[in-house]
C-alpha cells in the first residue's frame, strides 16, 4: 500500500486537531510573565524566577507552538501534495515522545506533565502515520 492510498480525510482531521491544541500556547507569546506564573503554580513549583532569560524560553517557546500550529493549518489543506511532510511530522512526533520524556525527567515535572507530554507525542504521531497508511473507504 502506498502512503497516498492513506486517509487524507483522517490526516486533515489529526493535523487541524494537533493545530488547534497548540494554539493553547498563543497567550504566552503576549504575556509570558502571567503564563509562567499560572504554569508554575498549576505544577506546584511555586513562584517562577522571572528572569529575562526565563521570560524569552517562555514567549519563544510559545511562539514555536504557533508557528507549528499555523504550518500544521496549512499543510492540511492539501495532504496529498504534502504526502511526504506530513509522514515526516508523524515520525518527529514519534521521536519527540521518548525526548520529551526525558527532558521532563531532567526538569523534574510532575508525572502528569510527563505522561502528557509523552502520550501527546506518541499518540499524535501513532494516529497521523497510520492515518498516511490507513485504507481510505468513502
Amino acid at each position: 500500500m502506498t502512503p497516498t492510498s492513506g486517509n487524507p480525510r483522517l490526516q486533515r482531521l489529526i493535523l487541524r486537531i494537533v493545530a488547534l491544541v497548540s494554539l493553547i500556547a498563543l497567550p504566552t507569546i503576549i504575556a509570558p510573565r502571567l503564563a509562567a506564573e499560572k504554569l508554575s503554580w498549576v505544577m506546584g513549583f511555586g513562584q517562577p524566577p522571572m528572569t529575562p532569560l526565563m521570560l524569552y524560553m517562555m514567549a519563544g517557546g510559545a511562539a514555536v507552538f504557533v508557528s507549528q500550529a499555523v504550518l500544521l493549518w496549512a499543510i492540511s489543506g492539501d495532504v496529498i501534495r504534502y504526502a511526504p511532510l506530513i509522514r515526516l511530522v508523524a515520525w518527529i512526533y514519534l521521536i519527540c515522545g521518548p525526548l520529551f520524556l526525558w527532558i521532563d525527567s531532567q526538569a523534574g515535572v510532575p508525572k502528569w506533565w510527563m505522561v502528557m507530554d509523552f502520550a501527546g507525542c506518541i499518540s499524535g504521531g501513532a494516529a497521523l502515520l497510520w492515518a498516511c497508511y490507513s485504507r481510505h473507504h468513502p
